[in-house]
């Protein structure tokens, strides 16, 4: 299994050689972002990201897996994709955003209504859950997108690596952390580069795990007894 700097190494080499579509396809997710950020009150808001930003997401994972499979890119493959797995990626999307929700709103009520030491904790206690969920759900999206899974069955697979590989799922997170927080730094890079180069880079860390199970798979058929 290729350690995390491996991993980076060809995910930099990888975006490198498919820019332009990392460029674009991360285009056509902002455009599911800007009307959050800039345009719809708070309440709508929140329910326009929750029914669309992970679809959004799966769609430009769907896209990367495509052109990282040598296949060729084209503009119809968003929408197709966006469509395709809209049904399954909107309730993964709704979870998901009851996770965060949940957490948010505990650190609301302690900074505006009771800022206690007990609010306090459970505000943190809450966040570590959150944190903790998210980092077990790092491979759900590429199970979805590579396997054609259902949202359960893609959560389920993405909890077992988790525990299969704890370390090396949460370096990949902590990874995932540190290129979010640097990237949205920068407008225009967090626009047209940051989904793109996550997805290249999560399909890879997904895609090295499926090579270290066959390798195991191979090793243990060799290590079976023949029977005569």
């Amino acid at each position: 299994m290729l350690s995390i700097s491996k991993l980076l190494k060809k995910t930099g080499h990888q975006i490198f050689m498919n820019m332009l579509t990392v460029m674009w396809v991360s285009g056509g997710w902002s455009l599911f972002i800007v009307p959050v950020v800039f345009l719809l009150p708070l309440p709508w808001a929140i329910v326009f990201i929750a029914l669309t930003f992970v679809p959004a997401t799966v769609a430009v994972y769907a896209v990367m897996n495509h052109v990282l499979q040598r296949n060729k890119a084209k503009l119809i493959l968003f929408p197709r994709y966006f469509f395709y797995y809209f049904k399954r990626s909107c309730l993964m999307g709704i979870i998901y955003c009851v996770a965060v929700l949940i957490p948010i709103s505990e650190w609301w009520y302690y900074a505006t209504i009771n800022n206690s030491y007990l609010v306090f904790v459970f505000a943190i206690f809450q966040t570590y859950l959150c944190l903790t969920f998210l980092a077990t759900q790092v491979y759900a999206i590429p199970f979805l997108v590579q396997e054609d899974l259902s949202v359960f069955k893609a959560m389920n697979q993405s909890i077992k690596h988790f525990m299969k590989h704890t370390w090396y799922t949460i370096g990949l997170f902590i990874q995932i952390l540190s290129v979010t927080a640097l990237l949205s730094i920068t407008v225009i890079g967090f626009f047209l580069l940051y989904i793109g180069m996550m997805a290249v880079f999560v399909l890879n860390a997904t895609t090295n795990l499926h090579l270290e199970k066959k390798k195991d798979s191979v090793f243990e058929g060799k290590e079976q007894p023949t029977t005569t």
